[in-house]
């Protein structure tokens, strides 16, 4: 009796074991049968990115991601740092399994896509193909093998699968249809021996923010970074590098040093250690010039020479940063300080959607709305990517001849937009618009995308400095609603001749204006109608156009200052500034 217990024990102890031994054994795929999908998502950030709906459907006998494709390309994106955590780097190659929706006439059409690893901070963008082309292998599994470019762990690395064409809407036959959905399915990646990695399939992807915050600075042309200049410290405790012979020769009068950084209080200015006027701090105590996430400082020449003089030979040799908190310095640079760009009553050019190789043109005949819009003070808003970051036109048919125009860097290049002016365009092509040709055309040095191309008028945002906030300026409305407070003390007086008022916001058109509504000269609109520099986060607002409305004695201005939008809005803070 008791070797049979003994029997009995051991059995149900390596039961027990073989059980745990299972439920700790790692996933090696996502197969979506548990209906869990918070490891991807839609990234949004690319010109041409679809806002599809992701759900867990049945599909083909087992659940899979179906992608409600809208209208453009749906990049799916993996948080493959989470799912891979140590095994990142081993990553050689991404298996998946996906499937595409028949025709509404229920027939099969080929469509087609693109694997993307985005490394190195987004900064390198590589793309493999994947296909479903035969009615028979839909769904198709598809491999695609990583090239020269590997995944780097804790660097930010990511994936992206996307559906780019669709034989099925690229026919013409169904004017009206939506591309069709896509469904993929069992995820893997493998090492190089072909054997499929450990994954979390806790992972939660989360959307990364999209664009930079440019609020109150200046935009910087001929940038010359300051190579090293990755740093770190305490606070109020000072790092950096030596300046190159390239850096110090771009420091001249209207240069700006733009610092990328972070910081537990926002605080951030520059230490000059070895100059001939001593050991000097520049623009700390808040002098320096930030944008509202308070990530990006930019400080002048102009107050670097107020404190250690003209000669930048007596400046010394390094540059360090500094805080009053803990602080990380991403990066350093210096260039010509220029305003933001921005249009009002842009025109669409419809359709306006392309690509190209290296020194490659494509676009299209110029429609006639198109050419009407193009007038003195108005400029074209090329929304597009390349991978030096390059875009100019081409006016390929002008009776001047085969014209690039703002090529060389020419073209102010903000963001994912660039903006070609109509004064540019004149520059090489003459006034009569009658004699430039029926095409435009983009191109760039190195592959290019365009997602769109408008034409409006430019009003251009400035950079700000010494900046008083209007305290507690939150607030909200609906269409042709007002909303603000009384002006404090501080906030009148420092709207003085040359002044602004900077208004970071949100609105579904993108309009912002304010309004005095206890003015002697009666209730006021001021910068409505597209008059205020506006880029859809920031609108800046001059004194001397309130002073158009108002009349230059402030104190008939009246208590309040309220704030308005053509559609619903948000108004985050207000504050009154100089130009820098």
């Amino acid at each position: 009796m008791k070797k049979v217990l003994s029997w009995l024990l051991m059995a149900v102890m390596l039961l027990s074991c073989a059980a745990l031994a299972e439920e700790t054994v790692a996933a090696t795929v996502i197969d979506f049968e548990d209906g869990n999908f918070a490891m991807l998502g839609m990234n949004t950030a690319s010109g041409d990115a679809d806002a599809s709906v992701l759900t867990v459907e049945d599909y083909n006998g087992s659940k899979a991601l179906h992608v409600d494709v809208k209208a453009k390309v749906p990049y799916v994106a993996l948080n493959v740092e989470g799912l891979l955590g140590d095994n990142l780097e081993k990553v050689r190659s991404i298996s998946f399994d996906v499937g595409v929706e028949l025709g509404s006439d229920g027939k099969f059409y080929a469509a087609s896509g693109k694997v993307y690893t985005l490394t190195d901070a987004g900064e390198t963008k590589v793309g493999y193909d994947w296909s479903v082309y035969l009615e028979r292998k839909n769904p198709k599994t598809a491999k695609v093998t990583l090239a020269d470019v590997f995944f780097t762990n804790g660097a930010g690395d990511t994936l992206m699968i996307t559906k780019e064409s669709d034989a099925f809407v690229d026919s013409d036959k169904f004017p009206g249809e939506e591309p069709r959905d896509i469904w993929i399915d069992n995820i893997q990646f493998l090492d190089e021996t072909g054997a499929a990695l450990p994954l979390d399939l806790t992972a939660v992807w989360t959307a990364p923010v999209t664009g930079v915050d440019l609020s109150n600075l200046s935009v910087l042309s001929g940038a010359v970074a300051l190579e090293g200049m990755a740093v770190e410290g305490g606070a109020w405790g000072q790092n950096g590098v030596e300046m190159t012979e390239e850096f110090l020769a771009a420091l001249v009068p209207g240069s700006v040093i733009e610092i990328s950084y972070e910081s537990e209080d926002g605080s951030m200015w520059l230490v000059f250690p070895d100059s001939a006027a001593g050991w000097m701090r520049v623009c700390d105590g808040g002098k320096a010039t930030t944008n509202n996430s308070k990530n990006i400082a930019q400080i002048t020449y102009e107050q670097i020479a107020a404190v250690l003089g003209e000669d930048t030979s007596t400046w010394g040799a390094r540059l360090q940063c500094e805080a009053a908190t803990n602080w990380k310095v991403y990066s350093v640079k210096v260039g010509t300080k220029g305003p933001r760009m921005a249009l009002t009553n842009a025109v669409e050019f419809a359709g306006f959607a392309c690509e190209g190789g290296a020194w490659g043109q494509n676009g299209f005949e110029f429609t006639q709305e198109v050419l009407d819009a193009l007038q003195p003070g108005t400029a074209l808003e090329i929304n597009f990517e390349s991978e030096d970051g390059s875009m100019w036109i081409v006016l390929p048919d002008s009776a001047a001849g085969w014209m690039r125009v703002a090529e060389g860097g020419a073209a102010t290049i903000i963001g994912d937009k660039a903006y070609v002016t109509y004064e540019q365009i004149v520059e090489k092509c003459g006034e009569d618009k009658s004699t430039w040709g029926a095409r435009l055309q983009c191109e760039a040095a190195t592959n290019w995308k365009v997602f769109s191309v408008k034409v409006g008028t430019v009003k251009q945002l400035v950079g700000l400095k010494d900046k008083v906030d209007f305290a507690g300026f939150a607030c909200e409305g609906g269409a042709w609603g007002q909303n603000g407070f009384e002006m404090t003390p501080e906030i009148i007086a420092a709207l003085v001749p040359g002044s602004i008022v900077s208004i970071s916001y949100e609105s579904e058109d993108g309009s912002m204006w304010i309004v005095m509504p206890d003015s002697a000269a009666g209730w006021m609109r001021v910068g409505d109608g597209g008059k205020a520099a506006c880029d859809g986060s920031e609108a800046q607002i001059t004194y001397e156009q309130i002073v158009e409305m108002c009349g230059e004695d402030v104190s008939t201005w009246g208590a309040r200052m309220q704030c308005e939008s053509a559609t619903n809005w948000k108004v985050y803070s207000v504050s009154v500034a100089q130009a820098q």
